[in-house]
């Protein structure tokens, strides 16, 4: 999508406000004589309404641009229904069958198997929307982080039905932000947090992460009614794993070159992780992975042999967020890989299983989500550092974009430490400090546009 066409959407999100807030007003026309009127929306409602259509005009922005783009795989139809669905409310985002329970998880900490072991549906409400941040700044400060603003504007008002959908929310303490907003989802949701400890390589976290999973099992239990057993949460172990196999074969994918498959719609795949049953996702996964090795036998390619190989870190992007890796794949370059928990690292680790007794899968469950885990919410950055070393290495990146999010302070605090480690290989990075909404976009594409010309200096290339 042309970016320069976003920056019409302040002006459509001001028409769409003032047109919703006129048609809630009137009830949608004159009353025949007699007829009693109907109740006039409350402010709330109101505001829900306005917000709602200021999403539909943003996804439908992404779609409009999406579709021009002639080099997309056709698998790619599967993951687009998922996120042309945000339009009217959401209602066919998460699909859900009659009776079965649904929980919301808030973050990367969430053991997604014990809740699929219990029955339910898991669905991440982690939020890239910047209609709705109009809506958490009425709870939270102006510095605070505007995914979290985002995800409390999804939950406090009914915007998106999902997100009012969620019988139980699950959130993990990783950050001061989501440490405190769980008081305040708890006067619309049932909450249950989970403590994460901060220096996870002594035992004594390790013992403590455990018996909060295991608490947060016991919660499952009580809302589904159901036991998780060994047989259910082995099967829930091998539907997740069936998964991130497919997602490394995804990523390997990703290190050819030519790309054959821009960055933008990598991100759409693991984002649509998120609101998607794990068996359907993982068959259209499989079924795209086909099609991308049969481009690389024919030689079909989204972008120039040529053309620099960036990475993104840190802040995660989430839909509809996606103004940096799309200025940037507009300007030639190409997004070979992140490192972010909402993408690149969202299903890289397995749950590793010796033995296959309850209590053992349990501890590789805690395990699987804590020890090799790399957000900076952990005191220790020595593995997210590694971890993007190596990503530099694999996929050939010549280039790095740090993204910080405004009020994101584990990521920015850790920025210098990135910076310097990847200086010492020769390798340049680029911060960007943005937020959700779309006036910085000329700014940022020209700033993004310098360091993009910088790369092709060193490497001898022409324009």
């Amino acid at each position: 999508m042309d970016l320069r066409k976003m920056m019409t959407i302040g002006a459509g999100r001001a028409r769409g406000k003032g047109e919703a807030s006129a048609a809630a007003q009137t009830g949608g026309g004159p009353q025949a004589d007699g007829a009693a009127s109907p109740p006039k929306p409350s402010k709330s409602e109101r505001l829900a309404n306005k917000v709602r259509i200021n999403l539909d005009m943003t996804v439908r922005e992404i779609f409009d641009g999406i579709e021009e783009d002639r080099t997309r795989p056709d698998g790619m139809a599967y993951f687009d229904r998922i996120f042309k669905a945000f339009i009217h409310g959401g209602k066919d985002v998460v699909r859900l069958e009659a009776g079965r329970k649904m929980v919301g998880t808030y973050c990367v900490f969430v053991p997604e198997e014990l809740i699929y072991a219990s029955g339910a549906r898991p669905v991440r409400l982690c939020a890239g929307s910047y209609e709705s941040v109009e809506i958490g700044e009425d709870h939270l400060p102006d510095v605070a982080c505007p995914m979290v603003k985002s995800e409390m504007g999804f939950s406090t008002l009914p915007i998106l039905d999902f997100y009012q959908r969620c019988d139980l929310v699950a959130l993990p303490t990783s950050c001061d932000w989501k440490t405190k907003i769980g008081e305040i989802l708890a006067e619309h949701h049932d909450v249950h947090m989970l403590g994460l400890p901060r220096i996870k390589e002594l035992e004594a976290s390790r013992d403590f992460w455990l018996e909060e999973v295991l608490r947060f099992k016991q919660s499952l239990e009580r809302l589904t009614g159901k036991r998780i057993d060994r047989k259910r949460l082995q099967d829930a172990i091998r539907r997740v794993q069936r998964a991130q196999r497919e997602v490394h074969r995804f990523h390997e994918i990703r290190k050819h070159t030519p790309a054959v498959i821009h960055g933008r719609d990598a991100l759409e795949i693991l984002n649509a992780y998120f609101y998607d049953e794990v068996e359907p996702w993982t068959a259209a996964l499989a079924s795209l992975n086909e099609e991308l090795e049969q481009r690389i036998a024919n030689g079909v390619h989204v972008a120039k042999p040529t053309a620099a190989r960036l990475m993104l870190t840190g802040s995660p992007v989430v839909f509809p967020n996606w103004k940096i890796p799309t200025i940037l794949e507009e300007l030639g370059a190409v997004l070979v890989a992140d490192e972010f928990c909402t993408s690149g690292r969202y299903l890289s680790d397995m749950v590793s299983l010796d033995e296959g007794t309850l209590p053992d899968m349990l501890e590789a469950i805690a395990d699987r989500y804590m020890l090799p885990c790399s957000c900076p919410t952990f005191s220790n950055t020595t593995e997210r550092r590694d971890r993007v070393l190596q990503l530099v290495e694999d996929y050939r990146v010549e280039g790095v974009i740090y993204h910080v999010f405004k009020g994101c302070h584990p990521f920015d605090i850790e920025m210098k430490t990135i910076e310097t480690a990847l200086q010492k290989k020769g390798v340049p990075m680029l911060k960007v400090e943005t937020d959700y909404a779309p006036q910085d976009i000329e700014q940022l594409r020209t700033r993004i546009e310098a360091f993009i010309e910088t790369l092709k200096g060193r490497a001898g290339v022409s324009a």
